[in-house]
C-alpha cells in the first residue's frame, strides 16, 4: 500500500456522514431564517405602501375641492401600487441573488 491510501479502518463513513449532515442543518436553518426575514420585510413594506397609499385617498375623499380630491385619489393609487410593485420587484430580485429561485 502506498502512503496516500485510506485503510478502511482509518475512515469512518457514518460518522462522516453524520458530520456532512450537521452541516447541511445549519446551512439550511441559515437559509431559511435569512428567506423568512425577506418575506415578512416585503410583506411590511407591501401593507406600509399600501395603507400610505389609503391615507392619501381618505384625504382625497374628505377635500371639498373637486379639482383636489381627483389628484389626491390618484396620487393615492400611485403611491400604494407603485410602492407594492417596488417591494415585490426588490424582493424578487434579492431572492435571485440569493438563489431562492
Amino acid at each position: 500500500m502506498s502512503d496516500f491510501e485510506v485503510k478502511p479502518s482509518q475512515f469512518d463513513r457514518r460518522a462522516e456522514y453524520e458530520r456532512i449532515a450537521r452541516e447541511r442543518a445549519i446551512t439550511e436553518r441559515e437559509a431559511t431564517r435569512v428567506s423568512r426575514r425577506a418575506l415578512f420585510r416585503a410583506s411590511a413594506e407591501c401593507l406600509i405602501s399600501a395603507a400610505v397609499g389609503a391615507i392619501i385617498i381618505g384625504a382625497g375623499w374628505h377635500t371639498t375641492d373637486r379639482e383636489w380630491g381627483h389628484i389626491c385619489v390618484l396620487t393615492g393609487l400611485i403611491v400604494g401600487y407603485g410602492g407594492i410593485t417596488w417591494a415585490l420587484a426588490r424582493a424578487y430580485r434579492a431572492g435571485e441573488e440569493r438563489g431562492d429561485w
